[in-house]
């Protein structure tokens, strides 16, 4: 009996052992799933706040051309001050209330100028008109005051954005307009200012009405949630996912405020594909669907950027303009039931078409050789790559208007000329150094071999103003009126007899210096060059600024030596400003995103030839464009407008013109990248793209003034030394002063 009883009480105590074993397992199972928890809330706390408290993305520079400085008496038409604010995505109106805004009556502009953050400082939104007369700007008037000065902003190029990066453009906060933020949080977030980072109200909510529509109609995730997943998560479906969403939401609204999550949140969001690069936030948003900032849009599309927000692929408005409409009216609907809308203003915005501009378009242009160019410089600064990653602001010098006019320029007559020629052409504000315009090729937008920079070819005749500016620059040996030998000659030249010929195949015997230049004659250059000694050629170009060294044997003084139109400008650019040399440049400045200046250009301004000598130089290269091989410039401009020279490489293989007003530098190449034959001579070909940018662009007519060290001398036209003023047979040039002993007897 009693061993009965003890088997019962075994038996009956066993199911106690295991209910204990069993708890106890549990237990330890929570308190290491709770550890282990715990341990994981501290890394994700760790990653997620040191990695939105740090620099959150990689944001591209973005660059910007140069700003347009508007003052009385500067040389700009009104239609090219219209077509620069069409360029900013200036909205045309009957009368201006706002920033982005311009109208036009008779003679004059009013704008109401952005505000913007430039090298300076920054610049609040303004409001003056421009007023025009025959010679350009003739008055400025702000507040009914006449100012002395005003300026537009630049305008953004391009982003440098790497093929695996996403583009943005960060907004602030307290610069996003209320209307926006308002009608984001009641699309996307309601309780957003209320609840802390997961909402479980809003996920039943979402459950009911998913269910009730037989498919996903809304979503549960809070406007957190969605940060959280866009910043540190993959887009795959799973349940992990989502816990570990849920996860980093609580640890951002523990560490963070709600406007800084906020302001994440709209420069986060994934709003539309550039082609290979992902547009991300609002700001950018803005620029990609309408082309202006955030705080230009109106109510319509401001709902059509957040309708976007629900599915970028499936409400594309260039792609599905229909479906992104609805998607939009609904939006509309919402901010009219909330009263965010009265009902004018929503019925007005409803009955407003979609309307965005074409992809690209926002950054305002697609100039490849110019950026380019940019990016070498970047490059030669030695920039630390995590700098070009913080949104650095890059000013250029870029003029979008000379940009596009010479990329119009080249693509139209190079093609009407023969389809098989290839062009390049650089322009510069040639007193600052500064590269304005850049092509690269005839095809514009082609991010293609940069033969401006690259293609180093035979420049012809070109070569001549740097010898006979060393000529002149030797006082006393050599003056305008200094006669040359155009005889035959010949020569040994690499273990050949030379005989140099001139382009017309005849010999005109004694010519006076100004004239073998503004004619370009072979024989007298040649003789010149061998006078002056092949060192002295070669310390004439470095001078002007070639900086690298060349070998030149005596064809080089006919202009066999291989340069870039680049190099030539950069040559042409110490003549054009008297002398005065200065290194080519496309950067100006770099600002971080908050206006403090990184980097401000200051290559220093070098007299590399006295100013006297330049003048006397620039004299005989203004009669080549009024009597010279560039006379055909004198029928579009007769009075004197142009200084240049063209040059022609051996069997026509190369069409070159450097030339310049009194503002600008323009250096044109034409030929063939097989380098066979064009037929073009730098007067028939490279003259005839000069003469066309400059019909469009407008110019200005070059004056020089006399330098104090040089006067007006007779000098006869017989033996070419210095007469009395009575004599016959004599030409008035300019010269030195007291580089003439004495005067020769008349002839």
């Amino acid at each position: 009996m009693s061993r009965k009883r003890s088997k019962k009480a075994v038996s009956s105590s066993r199911p106690g052992r295991w209910w204990r074993l069993i708890w106890q397992t549990s237990l330890k199972l929570a308190l290491a799933l709770v550890l282990g928890l715990g341990i994981y809330l501290i890394y994700l706390d760790s990653k997620v706040t040191s990695t939105f408290s740090g620099q959150k993305w990689q944001i591209p520079a973005q660059i910007y051309g140069r700003s347009l400085t508007l003052y009385p008496g500067r040389y700009l038409t009104q239609a090219n001050l219209v077509r620069e604010l069409e360029q900013l995505q200036y909205r045309r109106v009957e009368r201006v209330n706002g920033p982005g805004q311009f109208s036009v009556k008779g003679g004059s502009v009013s704008i109401y100028r952005r505000g913007f953050t430039y090298i300076d400082g920054e610049q609040p939104a303004e409001q003056f008109s421009v007023e025009f007369n025959r010679s350009g700007i003739s008055r400025i008037v702000q507040a009914r005051d006449t100012v002395s000065f005003a300026r537009l902003e630049p305008q953004l190029i391009e982003h440098l954005v790497s093929p695996d990066q996403e583009d943005r453009e960060l907004v602030r906060l307290e610069r996003v307009p209320e209307l926006l933020k308002e009608t984001l949080l009641l699309v996307e977030d309601r309780d957003f200012y209320q609840h802390r980072g997961v909402s479980p109200l809003s996920i039943v909510r979402a459950f009911f009405v998913n269910l009730s529509a037989g498919r996903t109609v809304q979503g549960g995730s809070t406007l957190t949630q969605q940060l959280a997943k866009n910043m540190y998560l993959t887009q795959d479906r799973h349940l992990w996912r989502k816990i570990n969403e849920a996860f980093i939401a609580l640890v951002l609204e523990y560490r963070f405020s709600k406007d800084q999550i906020l302001e994440a949140y709209l420069n986060e969001i994934y709003l539309g594909q550039n082609h290979n690069t992902a547009i991300h936030g609002f700001g950018l948003g803005s620029r990609f669907y309408f082309g202006k900032p955030l705080a230009e849009l109106n109510p319509e599309q401001y709902a059509l950027l957040i309708g976007i927000v629900k599915g970028p692929g499936f409400y594309d408005p260039r792609r599905f303009p229909e479906r992104a409409q609805q998607r939009r009216d609904l939006v509309l609907r919402l901010m009219f039931e909330q009263h965010l809308l009265d009902k004018a203003s929503y019925e007005r915005a409803l009955a407003s078409p979609i309307r965005v501009i074409e992809r690209g378009q926002y950054l305002n242009a697609n100039f490849p050789a110019y950026m380019d160019a940019v990016r070498r410089e970047l490059r030669q600064l030695s920039l630390d790559s995590r700098l070009l990653n913080s949104g650095i602001k890059v000013f250029t010098y870029l003029d979008p208007l000379a940009q596009t006019q010479a990329e119009r320029t080249v693509g139209q007559l190079v093609t009407d000329m023969n389809k098989e020629l290839e062009a390049a052409m650089v322009v510069v504000d040639y007193q600052q150094a500064a590269v304005q315009a850049l092509v690269g090729g005839k095809t514009a937008g082609y991010a293609g071999f940069n033969r401006a920079l690259d293609a180093r070819r035979p420049i012809g005749s070109l070569i001549k103003p740097p010898i006979y500016l060393e000529a002149l620059a030797q006082r006393g040996r050599y003056t305008l009126g200094t006669l040359l030998d155009d005889n035959p000659i010949s020569l040994r030249n690499n273990n050949q007899d030379w005989q140099p010929q001139n382009f017309d195949k005849k010999f005109r015997g004694p010519v006076p210096l100004v004239r073998a230049l503004a004619d370009s004659l072979n024989v007298p250059t040649v003789r010149l060059g061998l006078q002056l000694g092949m060192p002295k050629v070669q310390e004439s170009l470095r001078r002007l600024g070639l900086e690298r060294r060349v070998n030149l044997f005596p064809s080089a003084l006919l202009g066999a030596v291989d340069l870039s139109p680049y190099e030539v400008t950069q040559l042409y650019q110490t003549i054009a400003n008297n002398g005065l040399h200065q290194p080519l440049a496309t950067v100006q400045a770099l600002t971080d995103q908050q206006g403090t200046v990184l980097y401000q250009r200051q290559s220093p301004l070098t007299q590399r030839y006295p100013a006297e000598d330049v003048y006397l130089l620039q004299y005989a290269m203004i009669e080549s464009t009024l009597t010279g091989t560039a006379q055909s410039l004198a029928r579009t401009w007769p009075r004197p407008t142009f200084a240049g020279k063209t040059g022609t490489s051996s069997d026509y293989r190369d069409s070159w013109f450097a030339g310049f007003d009194q503002e600008t530098l323009v250096t044109v190449w034409l030929g063939r990248d097989d380098n066979k034959t064009t037929g073009l001579t730098g007067g028939t070909g490279a003259l005839r793209l000069f003469t066309d940018f400059f019909r469009q662009k407008g110019s200005q007519n070059l004056i020089r003034y006399m330098p104090e060290q040089v006067e007006w001398q007779r000098f006869s036209t017989k033996s070419g030394l210095p007469v009395p003023e009575y004599c016959p047979n004599s030409w008035l040039l300019p010269a030195h002063k007291n580089t003439v002993l004495g005067l020769a007897d008349c002839d």
